[in-house]
């Protein structure tokens, strides 16, 4: 007898559901700002504010090195930012 093929794509990611999304954006606002804006991880450089509808989340780890989006690896960021240092740990000449 064959084991049935799963076909398609579930409904689940490793970010979790929308609840638990929106849940993080707000605790990072709560832990790293004031309630209701939170500074960039790259002030000093970017120099943006963000509210919950601005805040990215950026993994410490990246998701390529095994990073999850634990609260213990995430922090808040800017979408330039967010997408600037995407992937940059592979490309600082680390092979897999």
């Amino acid at each position: 007898m064959t084991t049935p093929v799963k076909r398609g794509t579930s409904n689940t990611n490793d970010r979790g559901s929308s609840y638990s999304r929106r849940s993080r954006r707000q605790w990072l606002i709560d832990t790293w700002g004031d309630g209701e804006r939170v500074a960039c991880y790259r002030y000093v450089r970017c120099g943006a504010i963000l509210t919950f509808e601005t805040l990215t989340i950026d993994r410490i780890v990246p998701g390529c090195d095994g990073g999850t989006y634990a609260r213990t690896n995430i922090r808040p960021a800017c979408a330039p930012c967010n997408s600037s240092t995407g992937g940059a740990t592979r490309r600082a000449g680390r092979s897999k």
